[in-house]
């Protein structure tokens, strides 16, 4: 053992020495191991640059040691490894006297040359000879030494040979001759195995000349001399030891195989011809990891001829090669007959045999005229006639393969050899291994001729298979094992691969049978290896039909046989075989035949093991497996109980013949983490566990115990039972499953009882009642489970208790006990601590999974999980001391607390899905917020007591992993970052461990508890610094290299140098993020804490750094860099407070630079303009893009929102300090307050403008060193810029953040207490100072207003608290009062506050001040365009006159409220139209397009022309806006659907329609014609189904079909109703005629390509926040567009409706309130005459109820599962939010003829509402019998939790609400759209139709009362009884059910 020992470690230290390329060879390990072993290896003089040692006859025959032996050896095999040229020079010249010396070398007496394999002389030259061949090959300089030295060994060899005399054996001299003899004979051996190993060290010539010489040396004489040498030594009687000795080695060298003498030398002399043939033939590269006849046969890595690696095969090369070959054979022949050598020296003639005719075949290949074929053929046949030699598997492989070479090149002998090989197949008992090459060689030569000669030999193969054939076959089995040929790949020693061994062979045992198993294997074989789909399926057909009735021994072999075919075959034969082996499998079962039984399981073994999961025989081999065992055992009522019994025996054994190929496969493809498995595949794989435990497969019966290992693995592999998805279903599919029923009976059902009492004893009552399925299940639960945990596995038996049966108290009880009785086997196996898959870090995994249990969505699944964390905690408390398990169950309280704050930040979205990447946990959590509430309590409960008690049990270990997970986070809170996980850690860490005896003994002093925070904090803090004070990024980037970062900042000190390369760096990083190229965070923050260090420790003044330090995050102006700026800031001002005043000067500046450059808060951008100036989308409502504009503004201000937090803390910490300091911050907030008045109010602003004015007001009140002039002017700012935020239109908030909006109301309670602690400043009137008091009482009365209003945005259903400020106590008399003298206050602070006063106080005081203000002053409101709503209300008042002439520069109005302009109230007045042409030509022609009905409309006013001229010049550039002008032109031209009654309008419209002709270009023209004509061949369809009307729907489907395939789709042509996308193709089978009883309606669908831009509605704000990076992408999209085309039906009404939907929906989504419509497309484009969008992925509710659905919960629950599914629940809430913007809208519009046949629902859950054809003052027969405001049926409320106390109903609520709320500040812009159609002639409207409009808004109400009423209208509708009513009045009239 120590010999071993030192031997490894002298070629360790050998090879570490020669890998290293930078140490000199003089200085090396390997020139100190050369001089430890020099004894003899003195160095020599170099001649030529070569060593060419003296003669030195006698210096071998001093002894080696056995140290320098070991040393010699440690050096040869660090040659290959040798780097440098010195070292490998050096290495060699110490190498080259062992080699010279070997056949002479003598060997000191030591025990350990006996433990050198095989001898230490073999040994010796093996490794020498290697050694220096392989520094020869990889080092060019010293070949040409190495070659001359072994030249100099073989002149060696050769003169000692020579000079032996042949004496007698007797004689002294004549032993000493045989020792010589011997010894040259060994060192020969180890010299050619060495030299075929690396015969590429010479050149083909080179390898000549060896084979030449060695040809020669090895002569007759010398051979016989050996054999002589050999036999004298072993005939010898001497005693000497040497003697003794060299009989030792001679006894070993026959033990292991390798008997001593001339065959032994041939042999590896044959080797080396066989390797240097083969180097001319094929690539150094392929010949060391393949067999040359391999290669050849593959045709892989052979040379190409004519290329630089072409072999150099001269004709005098190849035959000298061929005659040595011929040579060596013509010996064989002559030499003694083989039968009468011993086994070992058989086999060496064999392999010199073998050797030979590989060599010859190389000849031959390489030149057929060198190496005549006719030779080696007469060869083959000898050696085939020869059953010796073919017994030798070797020498057979060489033949047989050489045999099919040959054919390639000569294929004449093709057709001889497909004879000899099926002959030698059949009349030769040989082994598996020959046959299978001979097979393969077989199927080689048969690839040559034709298919035909491959299906003749497969028959007549066959044929020795028949039931005729009377040859005895015995029981053998075998199948496809890798054979073993004569491996001359060893030659290659050390470059060779090893080989792939199959993962499953068949093999057997060989018996006198054998011949007719090798013809099945000869068949397998060839049809394998030709890879013809027809060939093989034959082959298969072949050995199936065998597998009949089967009664020879030989069929087992078939089975198997069959079994490697059918992978390869086609599905149909696969099905037939496995059909075969079930069928053979019973009867075999039956028969008790088990030979036959192990044939087959042999086979399916094979199949599952070699099945590729991407093959199409997968999923037909898995469904037989599971088929098979779930098929078994269908026991019928009518038999007896005896009969059931042996059926169920019968049945249970062919299942255990299943169960071990089974286990193969699952284990292969383990369905227990595969997701894509599918539904079906796992239920039958449930069924099949189910069917093996009614079979009594179960862990208490011997039959379960019997096969307890395959049913593990299966357990192993196999999905739980109960997948995710079953906690989605309703009913359980238990006692509906016919397996669980199978066997059943009341002695086998209380036998299964009996058995699942006796694994959970203590729930023996509730099993006793349970039903037989339910027994059955819960044993296969226990059975899967419990085998699962044996293998370490105990979390999967949770996902049971999501079956919906688990509801039940006595089947839930039982499952606890199961559960309890599988933690019992995990926790019993951890504790025995006898497998590594049990440690305490796979107890914490498995228990990290658990703690993700314990918050599931489901309440039985936590309680199930937190008994188990319960009980591993309790037995195996280490668990929890372990990163995976403690970290998760933080990350958990994270994730939790997180999902519970979503309640607050955005309460009608709930995320379900939270994720930590640092836990590796994910959690899908219920959408229920007070549920999430109350698993966070229990979850923070039970986490407390676990880590108390682990922090009992490791305190130490327990707080070092807590500050390790403090290290590292991720600032993604919006709110700063708060994780309670981490406070949770900080919190335990601080605990004093009731085991630590010293500290648990203080005493409460002071009256508080003592804990470890300091001392755990300053672990924490250490462990930091030492984590990170020599952290750098891995990848450099440009600038890193200034900074000198090769020294710890922390604690060197500071020099001139170093500073000047922080300032380079610095200027370097800023001028990369102005310049906008990529710079990391990651890396800034990197170089930026190193400049803070250093101003840390800096004496100087540091001005640059300084400036940098605080440039550069304002220069990324982004929320991290901000927060990363302030932590620095702080950091140096509290460790260098000199630094301070640098600091903040700097930081004012950048504010004022950033105010100046317009950045954030101060931006122009970040803007919430009226709806009605924007484009309104006929689309779906996008929450989507609401996040983004969301996301967007809040990453713009948060950066300021940082730094106001930062300026606010330290203003206060600073406030007595400097002067200085001081005069800073008023300086700051002078900048600031003034640049606040005059940016944009954006709802997400309301936060930081109120901070900041708050921030103003502490600083008035406490800056008590100012003068009062000072102080007057900042309180005047602050005021300002408080009041500019009631500048524009009330605001709600946007989104659904309810915390910012309490953050709000808590904030404006601030400012009025601030404001009211500064009354007294600016309170009285000093000479030109005027009293502050009205401006500051202005504002807290706006003030109290904005916090009342917010008040009710927050509580819209009922207000939770009255504040004591809250404005709408006060009475309204008493409020208009104390306005009324503070409007000129308003006016003079903002004419657009005094307006916007009268928006939001509708007091009519206030609206005549403000009105007499505008009347006397109105170039003061000219910015405004809201005051011209306050100064002309709905007509041109008779006060108004001069005023008007101001319009022609007053900021222009929306779009609709200039198109109003033109009726006749406003008596063409000329100021006016002007105006409203200004302002709508101000728009762009994308936000008109939308008003297209009211501008045709104003036609009928158009006395002075304006409105012609303003619709031509448009249609001049946007031709889609004159087509749509058109096509409602049209539409408005008749007053009846046919055309016969012309509107008074009509020749207006027809006379601008012709100027707008006529004025197009030609290209426009063109377009005009095209899309018009395209359009009107679609609707002509209409009219050619006419005629049809009474025809059946199939006869007019293929009419419209028809027609549809006559039309043309032309370049460009659009449909009207999708101007924005162009028409590509027509589906032209999708016609589908419509419901209607003398009109012709039809549905066809359409390819739209539309371009959609990946900015949409925040285009702007976008660009602003990405400048730098390019235009934004604009992606084309193609979709399926179906339409319906009208024709008799007038769609202008529906086009009136779905525009105010979608003014609705544009109001929504500017206040970011998440509720949903979808105004599709409707087009009128001529009278009677429209083209309807059909809206995708929906069905009418009507069709649901004639698809006997229910009710709608019923369909909800049926579609996405039950309530507890995230599928239903993500369903629900947008059936929420769409419910609660159509019911507001359905009231204000008055939606009727609300049948369920005009309600859809879509495929995501939201409800829809078409066909408008009552509203506003008509119903349907002119009966009202829909007197609720809304419809809001049962079954709406059932989806919407059935109950008004249900989250979901209670944000219907609060949604109807809101958009009720959100609509009322438009209500006059919404009556503009319906005022202009009054005149259009729709049925809808009655002469007050818009007054009743305008009261339904209730605007003389506040919010609160506002709020209040629509709350009252939902208590109507939802108890309404008329909506029942006219249901089923719809029911009884049109069959529509409900």
């Amino acid at each position: 053992m120590a010999r071993d020992i030192c031997q490894k470690a002298l070629q360790r230290i050998a090879a570490l020495s020669a890998t290293s390329p930078s140490t000199s060879f003089d200085k090396s390990d390997l020139d100190k191991l050369c001089r430890a072993g020099s004894s003899q290896a003195n160095s020599f003089p170099t001649t030529n640059g070569h060593g060419v040692p003296p003669h030195r006859p006698d210096v071998g025959r001093v002894p080696m040691t056995i140290r320098e032996y070991e040393v010699l050896l440690a050096l040869c095999k660090a040659a290959p490894v040798v780097r440098s040229a010195q070292s490998s020079q050096k290495l060699a010249r110490h190498l080259i006297p062992y080699l010279l010396d070997s056949h002479v070398q003598a060997f000191a007496l030591s025990p350990f040359f006996r433990k050198i394999e095989p001898s230490p002389t073999e040994s010796l030259s093996y490794h020498v000879t290697a050694a220096l061949l392989s520094l020869g090959v990889h080092h060019v300089e010293i070949q040409q030494m190495v070659a001359d030295n072994i030249s100099s060994f073989l002149r060696t060899c050769a003169h000692a040979s020579e000079s032996i005399s042949q004496a007698d054996d007797h004689d002294p001299a004549a032993l000493e001759d045989a020792v010589r003899t011997a010894t040259i004979t060994i060192a020969l051996v180890g010299f050619l195995d060495a030299a075929c190993a690396q015969a590429d060290f010479w050149k083909s010539g080179g390898r000549l000349g060896l084979i030449t010489r060695l040809r020669d040396l090895l002569s007759q004489p010398f051979l016989i001399a050996v054999e002589a040498a050999f036999s004298t030594i072993r005939n010898s009687h001497s005693r000497e030891r040497f003697i003794k000795e060299w009989k030792r080695w001679i006894r070993h060298y026959d033990e292991i195989g390798r008997p001593l003498g001339a065959m032994l030398l041939q042999r590896s002399f044959m080797w080396l011809l066989v390797a240097a043939t083969s180097l001319l033939v094929a690539e150094e590269d392929a010949l060391r990891s393949a067999h040359i006849l391999d290669i050849i046969m593959s045709g892989n890595g052979l040379r190409r001829p004519l290329t630089a690696k072409s072999g150099e095969a001269d004709f005098r090369s190849v035959e000298t090669y061929a005659n040595v070959a011929i040579d060596q054979m013509n010996y064989l022949e002559s030499s003694a007959d083989f039968d009468s050598l011993s086994p070992a020296k058989q086999k060496l003639a064999f392999a010199v045999k073998g050797s030979a005719l590989i060599s010859y075949l190389n000849a031959s290949t390489l030149n057929e005229d060198a190496a005549d074929g006719e030779i080696l053929m007469a060869w083959f046949e000898d050696a085939l006639g020869d059953p010796p030699s073919m017994a030798d598997e070797d020498l057979a492989s060489v033949v047989l393969k050489s045999m099919a070479l040959l054919c390639r090149v000569s294929p004449s002998y093709a057709v001889n050899v497909s004879r000899l090989l099926p002959r030698f197949i059949v009349q030769n008992g040989a082994t598996s291994q020959i046959i299978t090459v001979a097979s393969k060689c077989l199927a080689f030569v048969l690839r040559m001729l034709s298919k035909d000669a491959v299906i003749t030999t497969l028959y007549t193969l066959g044929n020795v298979l028949s039931p005729g054939n009377e040859r005895q076959v015995a029981n053998g089995l075998n199948g496809d094992s890798q054979y073993d040929g004569q491996d001359f790949s060893h030659v290659y020693a050390g470059r060779q691969s090893t080989g792939s061994s199959i993962s499953f062979q068949i093999t057997g045992e060989e018996d006198s049978s054998v011949i007719q198993g090798n013809v099945v294997q000869a068949i397998c074989e060839i049809a394998g290896t030709c890879m013809d789909d027809k060939i093989t399926g034959l082959a298969q057909s072949m050995l199936a039909q065998k597998i009949i009735k089967l009664t020879s021994p030989i069929d087992p072999r078939i089975i198997t046989g069959a079994a490697t075919l059918a992978l390869s075959g086609g599905q149909s034969e696969f099905r037939y075989l496995l059909k075969r082996y079930a069928v053979v499998a019973h009867d075999a079962v039956v028969e008790n035949r088990e030979g036959v039984l192990n044939a087959i399981m042999k086979a399916r073994n094979y199949i599952s093991a070699n099945v590729a999961k991407d093959s199409p025989l997968y999923d037909i081999y898995l469904e037989h497996l599971l088929d098979g065992i779930i098929s078994k055992g269908d026991a019928h009522s009518h038999q007896s109980s005896h009969a059931k019994e042996s059926d169920v025996e019968l049945a249970a054994r062919e299942i255990a013949q299943l169960l071990q190929p089974l286990a193969i496969f699952l284990s292969i493809n383990n369905f227990a983490f595969d997701d894509s498995t599918d539904d079906d595949t796992h239920s039958l794989l449930r069924d099949a566990w189910f069917n093996i435990v009614v079979h009594g497969f179960t862990l208490s019966t011997e039959r379960g115990k019997q096969y307890v290992d395959e049913l593990r693995i299966m357990a192993i592999h196999s999905s739980p039972l109960v997948l995710e998805n079953r906690g989605e279903q309703d009913e359980s599919d238990i006692e509906l499953n016919p397996i669980l029923r199978r066997g059943e009976s009341s002695e086998r059902e209380s036998i299964h009882k009996k058995h699942l009492a006796e694994l959970i004893p203590d729930r023996g009552g509730e099993i006793r009642g349970l039903s037989y399925r339910k027994v059955i299940f819960l044993q296969a639960a226990c059975l899967v489970e419990s085998l699962r945990a044996d293998a370490g596995d105990c979390t999967k038996a949770l996902s049971y208790f999501l079956e919906p049966s688990m509801r039940r108290g006595d089947v839930s009880r039982t499952m606890d006990g199961i559960m309890n009785a599988v933690m019992d086997r995990y926790l019993r196996k951890t504790l025995a601590a006898a497998n590594p898959a049990f440690s305490a870090q796979y107890a914490a995994l498995q228990l990290a999974k658990i703690f993700c249990g314990c918050c599931h969505r489901i309440l039985r699944v936590q309680q199930a999980a937190f008994g188990c964390a319960d009980r591993i905690i309790r037995d195996i408390p280490s668990a929890l001391c372990q990163r995976s398990s403690l970290f998760a169950l933080l990350d958990l309280l994270s994730l939790m607390w997180s999902s519970c704050l979503e309640a607050e930040t955005d309460r009608y979205e709930p995320r379900t899905t939270f994720q930590s990447s640092r836990g590796n946990v994910t959690v899908e959590l219920s959408d229920d917020y007070q549920f999430r509430h109350l698993t966070l309590e229990n979850l923070h409960q039970k986490a407390r007591v676990w880590l108390l008690n682990a922090l009992d049990i490791a305190p130490a270990d327990v707080k070092g992993l807590l500050q390790t997970y403090l290290s590292d986070f991720d600032d993604d809170g919006a709110y700063g970052h708060m994780s309670l996980g981490r406070s949770f850690a900080v919190e335990i860490g601080s605990t004093i461990p009731s085991t630590d005896q010293r500290l648990s003994s203080l005493d409460i002093l002071g009256g508080s508890h003592i804990n470890t925070a300091s001392e755990f904090m300053a672990q924490y803090t250490t462990r930091q610094e030492y984590r990170y004070s020599e952290a750098l990024p891995d990848h450099s980037l440009e600038w890193l290299s200034f900074m000198r970062l090769d020294r710890r900042a922390s604690f060197l000190p500071l020099s001139d140098n170093e500073s000047a390369d922080a300032i380079t760096a610095l200027s370097h990083i800023e001028k990369r993020i102005l310049s906008r190229k990529a710079t990391p965070l990651s890396d800034v923050r990197d170089i930026l804490r190193r400049a803070a260090a250093l101003l840390c420790r800096s004496e100087h003044d540091e001005c640059s750094i300084v400036h940098y330090l605080v440039s550069i995050p304002f220069a990324m102006f982004t929320k991290q860099s901000i927060k990363l700026g302030v932590s620095l800031w702080l950091g140096v001002i509290n460790e260098n407070p000199r630094m301070e005043p640098r600091i903040l000067t700097e930081i004012a500046q950048q504010w004022e630079f950033s105010a100046q450059k317009k950045q954030g808060l101060f931006s122009p951008i970040i803007t919430n303009p009226d709806p009605f100036f924007l484009r309104m989308e006929f689309a779906p409502s996008d929450s989507a893009s609401l996040a983004k504009r969301k996301q967007l503004v809040h990453n713009l201000l948060a950066p300021h929102t940082r730094l106001l937090q930062f300026l606010s803390s330290h203003y206060s910490a600073t406030r007595l300090g400097s002067p200085d300091t001081q005069r800073i911050f008023l300086r700051l907030f002078d900048v600031t307050l003034d640049s606040i008045r005059h940016s944009t109010p954006h709802p997400m602003a309301r936060e930081i403008r109120f901070q900041a004015v708050l921030l103003g007001l502490r600083v008035l009140k406490t800056s008590t060193t100012i003068g009062a002039v000072a102080q007057w002017r900042l309180k005047d700012l602050v005021l300002s810029a408080g009041l500019s935020w009631f500048n524009a239109a009330p605001r709600w908030s946007f989104g659904s953040n309810i915390l910012q909006l309490r953050t709000e109301i808590r904030l404006i309670s601030d400012v009025m207490a601030a404001l009211k602690g500064t009354e007294s400043i600016g309170g009285q009137t000093v000479g030109n100072i005027k009293s502050l008091v009205s401006k500051g009482k202005l504002f807290q009365l706006l003030l109290e207003n904005e916090q009342s209003r917010l008040n009710v945005w927050v509580n819209p259903v009922s207000e939770a608290h009255k504040s004591q400020h809250s404005f709408h106590h006060s009475a309204k008399n008493t409020a208009e009062a104390a306005l009324h003298p503070l409007v000129r206050t308003a006016w003079a602070e903002s004419p657009s506050l005094a307006i916007h006063l009268a928006s939001r106080f509708q007091y009519p005081r206030i609206h005549k001040e403000v009105r007499w203000l505008l009347l006397n002053f109105p170039t003061k409101a000219a910015a405004e365009p809201e005051a011209l709503a306050v100064l002309i209300d709905g007509s041109l008042p008779e006060d108004v006159s001069f005023q008007l002439k101001y319009l022609l520069f007053w900021a222009p109005v929306n779009p609709i409220t200039a198109v109003t302009f033109f009726s006749p109230a406003y008596r063409n007045h000329p100021y006016l139209i002007q105006y409203a042409m200004r302002a709508l030509e101000s728009h762009s022609v994308d936000v008109t397009f939308f008003y297209v009905p009211q501008i045709v409309q104003t036609l009928r006013y158009d006395a002075l022309g304006y409105v012609e001229r303003y619709i031509l010049e448009t249609a001049q550039f946007s031709q889609l806006f004159a087509h749509q002008i058109i096509w409602n032109m049209k539409a408005n031209a008749f007053k009846d659907d046919d055309s016969l009654i012309p509107d008074a309008i009509k020749p207006t419209l027809d006379a601008v329609t012709g100027h707008m002709i006529t004025s197009f270009s030609d290209e426009d023209r063109d377009f005009f014609e095209r899309e018009f004509a395209f359009f009107d061949e679609v609707t002509g369809i209409s009219g050619k189904l006419k005629p049809l009307i009474k025809r059946s729907k199939p006869e007019k489907k293929q009419k419209i079909e028809e027609e549809l395939r006559k039309i043309t789709v032309e370049v460009g042509v659009y449909l009207p109703s999708n101007p924005d996308g162009v028409v590509i193709g027509i589906d032209r089978k999708s016609g589908k005629p419509l419901q209607s009883h003398a009109k012709a309606p039809f549905m066809a669908t359409f390819r739209i390509k539309k371009t959609k831009s990946a900015v949409e509605e925040v285009d702007e704000m976008a660009e602003a926040g990405n400048k730098g990076k390019g235009p934004a992408q604009e992606t084309i999209i193609e979709a399926w567009q179906s339409a319906i085309f009208k024709v008799g039906d007038d769609c202008r009404q529906d086009v009136l409706a779905l525009q105010m939907i979608a003014a609705f929906r544009g109001i929504f989504q500017t206040v970011g309130l998440d509720v949903f419509v979808f105004p599709y497309r409707v087009t009128a484009t001529a009278p009677g005459c429209g083209v309807i969008d059909v809206l995708p992925n929906s069905i009418s509710r009507d069709m649901l109820g004639r698809e006997a659905v229910n009710g709608l919960y019923d369909y909800f629950v049926s579609k996405y599962g039950n309530e507890d599914s995230l599928r239903f629940q993500q369903a629900r809430n947008n059936f929420v939010k769409s419910m609660a913007a159509y019911s507001v809208i359905s009231f204000l519009l008055q939606f009727k003829d609300r049948h369920n046949g005009n309600i859809m629902v879509d495929d995501a859950g939201h409800i829809l509402h078409i066909d408008f054809g009552f509203c506003f003052d008509i119903a349907p027969g002119g009966i009202k019998f829909e007197r609720a405001p809304f419809k809001l049926t049962s079954e709406m409320l059932a989806v919407m939790g059935g109950s008004p106390e249900h989250q979901s109903f209670k944000w219907f609520e609060e949604l109807c609400i809101k958009s009720f709320l959100a609509a009322r500040p438009y209500a006059e812009k919404l009556s503009q759209i319906v005022l202009l159609m009054m005149d259009s002639g729709l049925p809808c409207f009655k002469p007050e139709s818009v007054k009743h409009f305008k009261e339904r808004f209730v605007l003389e109400k506040n919010e609160r009362e506002a709020a209040d009423f629509m709350k009252d209208l939902i208590k109507k509708s939802r108890a309404s009884y008329s909506t029942g009513v006219y249901d089923q009045f719809q029911l009884l009239t049109n069959g529509i059910p409900y």
